[in-house]
């Protein structure tokens, strides 16, 4: 008869066992589940300033490619509004008689 008690105890034993194993499982389950909860706002907010740094480069590097263009457009521009940059043909040779006679 001693053995049939230290099998039902060992049975018992290993139930409990099993059962605080899974009820373990299921507390930790619910504690990670609450924390991922409550940090939840923080990585959104860490993910949404990450975002806002690379948006922020890229248009600084666009608004610099931009300014770059219009620069060189200005610089494209005739100094002296009064002469056109593009002559006919009958223009310059008039532009050239001008220059002749100035010097």
């Amino acid at each position: 008869m001693l053995p049939l008690l230290q099998l039902g105890k060992s049975s018992l034993t290993s139930q409990a066992f099993m059962k605080g194993l899974i009820q373990g499982a299921i507390y930790a389950g619910i504690v990670i589940a609450l924390l991922f909860l409550c940090l939840l706002p923080l990585i959104v907010k860490h993910i949404r300033k990450k975002q806002a740094k690379k948006t922020a480069a890229i248009k600084a590097k666009k608004s610099s490619k931009v300014r770059a263009s219009q620069e060189l457009k200005t610089s494209l521009k005739p100094e002296e509004q009064g002469k056109p940059t593009v002559a006919t043909f009958s223009e310059s040779r008039i532009l050239e008689k001008q220059d002749k006679r100035a010097s």
